[in-house]
């Protein structure tokens, strides 16, 4: 597995990547994490994956032949609903692996391919939030990557209100 830089030509694949997650959530009875919608044809988030591509934040996790195995979206600003950090950090907007990759270490190689981005940037933080229901199931993922829980919060939206969690990792000086 090798993680490069993401660009515009990379979009679709990380749609698909978000149309599985749909798909399998779903399966689970999970319609509030991501919705119901497939995120393939949905010109907002196509807009927003362009703009992560085209601004350098996507990373691409593949194999040797090329495949898509996983991304991540990291910028210097989190999202709106989270409120800034005191000093300068690397944020985790998106973290995505193929459900047919599941369990292969895909995720926990582009977290590792933040920790070290931030080291190269002079970043001593890295933060991500992600969706806290299902009892934390998500939340655990990312405190096994070494994540500590910061703060609790809820995002209103069209479909009903979203549980999130705020996560840090403090990188060692």
């Amino acid at each position: 597995m090798r993680i490069r830089p993401g660009g515009p030509g990379d979009v679709a694949a990380v749609l698909a990547l978000g149309d599985e997650a749909v798909t399998w959530m779903n399966a689970r009875g999970n319609t509030q994490q991501w919705g119901t919608a497939p995120w393939t044809g949905d010109p907002a988030r196509a807009a927003a994956f362009g703009d992560w591509a085209r601004g350098g934040g996507m990373r691409i996790a593949a194999d040797q032949d090329g495949m898509v195995l996983g991304a991540m979206v990291i910028t210097e600003t989190p999202q709106p609903y989270v409120p800034p950090a005191a000093e300068r950090e690397l944020y985790v907007n998106l973290l995505l692996v193929s459900r047919r990759h599941r369990g292969q270490g895909v995720g926990a190689a582009l977290i590792e391919h933040a920790r070290h981005e931030a080291a190269a940037r002079g970043i001593g933080l890295i933060r991500v939030d992600c969706w806290a229901g299902e009892a934390g199931s998500l939340v655990r993922v990312y405190e096994r990557y070494g994540f500590s829980r910061v703060q609790e919060f809820t995002v209103s939206l069209p479909r009903g209100e979203w549980p999130g969690m705020l996560l840090a990792l403090r990188l060692a000086p």
